[in-house]
């Protein structure tokens, strides 16, 4: 897999909090569910971990949300969010600069730790409307499931919201890779 930045928020459409009609209700309940994933997946397996794919500073592109395209500079996380040691989640998150002051510069040197946790233990915590979108068997990350030897004939699935610390905003895009679960 190459250390381009994939293109989860600029590739697709993605509808708000209403459910698309052909999304199957086991595969919407994860999508819409505004409780912690990390928690969600820590108890689906004996084992969850967070592997990253990449951590680097940007100046805003087309590879990118329309979100923050008027920030100088935006720290972009890749990671796979691993159980028992297969990855079951690509998740990208887009940090603007401007958020990464005071008490959220923290959030610039997580590591390997769950973004997750961070964010739902942290007081000042809101979540913005979920947004979802459905990914066609020739996409890009349909390409990168076949990279993680997870080759897959269906549409896949992704999610995000924005998040804001203390009236400050990131956001999270997550894509359920095959092994996720959700699509049986």
């Amino acid at each position: 897999m190459s250390n381009c930045i994939l293109p989860l928020g600029a590739l697709t459409d993605w509808f708000s909090e209403t459910k698309p009609p052909h999304c199957k209700e086991n595969i919407a309940g994860w999508l819409y569910d505004h409780n912690s994933l990390t928690k969600k997946l820590e108890a689906r397996c004996t084992h969850f971990s967070v592997q990253i794919k990449q951590q680097i500073n940007v100046v805003p592109s087309g590879h990118l949300s329309k979100h923050f395209q008027d920030e100088e500079k935006v720290l972009v996380r890749e990671v796979f969010l691993l159980c028992d040691d297969k990855p079951v989640v690509f998740a990208q998150t887009e940090i603007p600069f401007s958020t990464l002051s005071e008490h959220q510069a923290k959030l610039a040197e997580i590591g390997e730790q769950s973004l997750g946790k961070i964010l739902f233990q942290d007081p000042t915590m809101l979540r913005g409307q979920i947004e979802v979108s459905e990914f066609d068997n020739d996409s890009i990350f349909h390409q990168l499931a076949n990279d993680l030897k997870q080759p897959v004939e269906h549409p896949l699935w992704a999610r995000r919201s924005l998040f804001y610390l203390n009236n400050k905003p990131l956001l999270v895009s997550e894509l359920f890779l095959p092994a996720s679960g959700i699509y049986s």
